[in-house]
């Protein structure tokens, strides 16, 4: 089981003051035994308290400053056209030094009326695999060139270019992730039935292959669990309410009301650390400081996690 930081940034304030404070938090993770940061991205029509749009430029200022691996969870396939995602993708590689993941995940239909995206008349998921072998493809003519090879330079720092986690809520979407990714990618938003469901879906059309599954989830730890789930229930309040509002708490049936197993205790996060082990998951990105949680809550978790969970995770 790998533990990654999660950031959260997003429109309702100004940029560079979130960035600044993301970049602490990021040499709080490091210190503390966290080996991943990801960032994931929207394209809002009005301010909203997560995330920013064009995630690759966010991630692209932090390469410069944090040493930790850098992921993107997710971005949303139907703002890109797939050339250019592999240029802009494959220089981030470079500028992170061989450190980044692509996370993808098709994005709403709505993102074409948004940002000019969409997939040329092609049914969603047949445009999404095209979009994936495009990349693949490229990225490794960059390194093999030849005739007929379309590369962009400068390419990636790792030869056939950085790995791709593939994200999306149903069967379809684990399967796809099976069969032309590198790993699936749940969301905050997957109830844990949901994420129980597609891991096995993944790992059973996986067969015998090394894979990962991935997901976000909302994180505070503290000394006494009951304090935990108090100061949860306000500081992720904007988050949750962006989520519900909507109807995208989602688990296997639908809309369903949000839990938090990664709230509680030391002793109580790290069982349900195991409990995700079990299930199939490999990574897990705590989302420690959501909109309205106070810097000093977001470091303690932090610290709490290097100090109690992560030494227990190891002995087990």
């Amino acid at each position: 089981m790998r533990l990654g930081v999660a950031i959260d940034l997003g429109s309702a304030a100004a940029t560079r003051p979130q960035v600044d404070r993301a970049t602490r938090l990021l040499e709080t993770a490091e210190a503390n035994g966290l080996s991943s940061a990801w960032l994931g991205e929207s394209y809002h029509v009005r301010p909203e308290v997560f995330h920013l749009p064009a995630a690759l430029i966010v991630l692209a200022h932090l390469a410069g400053r944090t040493n930790l691996p850098l992921g993107t969870a997710v971005l949303l396939a139907r703002a890109y056209e797939p050339r250019r995602l592999a240029y802009e993708a494959a220089l981030l590689d470079q500028l992170c030094t061989g450190r980044l993941t692509l996370g993808l995940a098709l994005g709403n239909a709505d993102l074409a009326e948004r940002v000019g995206g969409g997939t040329d008349g092609r049914s969603p998921g047949e445009w999404f695999a095209a979009m994936v072998t495009v990349l693949r493809e490229t990225w490794s003519a960059s390194a093999a060139g030849g005739p007929g090879a379309q590369p962009v330079a400068p390419p990636p720092a790792r030869q056939g270019g950085p790995p791709m986690f593939l994200g999306g809520r149903t069967r379809a979407a684990a399967l796809r992730a099976a069969t032309i990714g590198d790993g699936y990618y749940a969301a905050t938003n997957y109830d844990d039935d949901l994420l129980t469901a597609r891991a096995a879906e993944y790992w059973d059309a996986r067969g015998n292959a090394s894979g990962d599954v991935a997901v976000t989830r909302l994180c505070l730890v503290a000394p006494d669990a009951d304090d935990a789930r108090r100061m949860a229930a306000g500081y992720f309040a904007a988050v949750v309410n962006y989520y519900t509002g909507r109807r995208a708490w989602m688990g296997l049936d639908g809309a369903v009301t949000p839990r938090f197993p990664l709230v509680g205790s030391p002793a109580d996060v790290a069982a349900a650390l195991r409990g995700y082990a079990s299930s199939g998951v490999t990574s897990v990105q705590l989302r420690v400081a959501p909109h309205g949680t106070p810097p000093e809550v977001a470091r303690r978790t932090l610290e709490l996690v290097g100090e109690a969970v992560l030494p227990e995770l190891d002995e087990s």
